[in-house]
């Protein structure tokens, strides 16, 4: 396995490894309230998740991670068509709202429009990944 030594990739190797040893220290030697072991398992999870993300992409030969013209452009139209979507939801919600006074408040908005944003633009992602030609 060789790994690239790409100053980017091994420094933010290290922010990650960093954030591990901080939060394996908090959890050591600071008072163990439950705010903040959630916290420190938090970031050790997160810790871990991007080192093994960037070694994975360290261990990948340079050419396969630049985007070419076709992957580019299904993502910008994916990324499009999933804004659409993202402001026409969060339009129904807030108006639905205002008409019947459901209840819905801001952190509701923020969490939908989060979870509208990512589902579409994944599966629309996946949709015009399986067209032959985008349409454009």
């Amino acid at each position: 396995m060789n790994i690239r030594d790409d100053k980017k990739i091994m420094f933010v190797m290290g922010v990650s490894l960093s954030v591990i040893v901080l939060a394996i220290a908090i959890l050591a030697f600071g008072t163990t309230s439950s705010a903040q072991v959630f916290l420190s398992l938090g970031l050790i999870v997160a810790g871990l998740l991007m080192f093994a993300i960037l070694l994975h992409t360290a261990t990948k030969p340079e050419t396969e991670l630049v985007a070419d013209e076709r992957v580019t452009r299904v993502n910008e139209k994916a990324g499009n068509s999933a804004f659409w979507l993202v402001l026409i939801s969060i339009t129904i919600l807030f108006w639905s709202d205002r008409v019947w006074s459901i209840g819905v408040e801001l952190v509701d908005l923020y969490y939908a429009a989060m979870v509208v944003g990512t589902i579409s633009w994944s599966v629309l992602r996946w949709y015009y990944n399986k067209k032959d030609v985008v349409v454009g």
